[in-house]
């Protein structure tokens, strides 16, 4: 039985080595990424069963996709169909210079993906569904698909919203609106939560999102790796360790999976944050999107957290 479905688009990222520039770049390093699928291998490395749910091209790069995928643990149910496989082009920077990122996903299979192509004995068996407003913003067709998957869904639900690019347009933000009577858990960071028309402190935020749509929890990625959870009219709140940042790109999807899969391993809240914000911390450390992390350095990085606390 999967523990946590993550339906959602998973893009190829080409990126020049070290911070050189994609305008001159020789070559390009290629990884699998998406915030669902991340979130996912974060969670399958923890030990929970976790599957993916999308739309690939039957193509080598549709191929690369779900291989990956499957390397680290997380079964693909996926509706092969569709000529594109969406990529992203990624640059890597240093101040004064700002990271660069273009995504060409225009026409990607994913975008197309319908109701009726759907899995459904994968989508009945699961614990947990989760998706990001990042997909939601992909087409009309994806959001209306993932809307009637999670109003259907008799399980717990949960949706990631990281970057407010995510819903800046009005009919990105009209989506993610009308999905969140379905959600019991948003994580957010601080800029998705000022997306959402929430600003104050870290606290009154997410108590107001709370309100506002009726959550169950919500989890606020905070500036520099820290995170709180609200749940049940109490906030627990965890700092990540010291941590030599080399690349932030899977931080945020590891906090998501690391938090969701210590929640369906049944700890408590606070249990679940600390791990998650390990996992955020861990991701950083690493030269790729994907949080390829281990359970005993989440243990490791969690029992250095409370050192620090104490």
């Amino acid at each position: 039985m999967t523990d946590l479905l993550a339906i959602g688009a998973t893009a190829l990222e080409l990126t020049p080595d070290g911070s050189a520039r994609l305008e001159t770049a020789p070559r390009l390093g290629v990884a699998v990424t998406g915030p669902e699928s991340n979130a996912a291998v974060a969670a399958s490395r923890l030990g929970v069963e976790s599957a993916w749910l999308s739309k690939l091209p039957e193509s080598p790069l549709g191929r690369r996709v779900a291989g990956e995928l499957e390397r680290h643990g997380v079964e693909t149910a996926v509706c092969w169909g569709g000529d594109r496989q969406g990529l992203t082009f990624a640059e890597r920077a240093k101040p004064p210079r700002a990271d660069v990122r273009i995504d060409d996903r225009a026409g990607a299979a994913v975008a197309s993906l319908t109701t009726d192509e759907l899995p459904t004995g994968d989508v009945c068996g699961a614990g947990m569904l989760y998706t990001s407003a990042a997909t939601l913003a992909l087409s009309e067709t994806l959001a209306g698909t993932v809307e009637e998957l999670f109003r259907a869904f008799d399980g717990r639900t949960a949706l990631a919203l990281d970057r407010s690019r995510a819903v800046e347009s009005s009919a990105a933000c009209e989506r993610t609106a009308s999905l969140l009577p379905a959600i019991d858990v948003l994580l957010t960071s601080e800029a998705g939560a000022a997306a959402l028309g929430e600003r104050g402190s870290p606290p009154e935020t997410a108590h107001a999102l709370a309100a506002a749509h009726d959550l169950d929890t919500v989890v606020l990625a905070r500036e520099g790796g820290g995170a709180l959870v609200w749940h049940e009219r109490t906030v627990h709140e965890h700092r990540p360790p010291e941590t030599e940042v080399i690349d932030e790109r899977g931080a945020f999807d590891a906090l998501c999976g690391g938090f969701l899969a210590r929640r369906l391993d049944g700890e408590r809240v606070d249990e679940a944050l600390a791990a998650g914000v390990a996992c955020g911390a861990l991701a950083r450390t690493i030269h790729e999107p994907m949080p390829v992390v281990t359970p005993g350095e989440v243990d490791d990085c969690v029992a250095a957290m409370d050192d620090e606390t104490r």
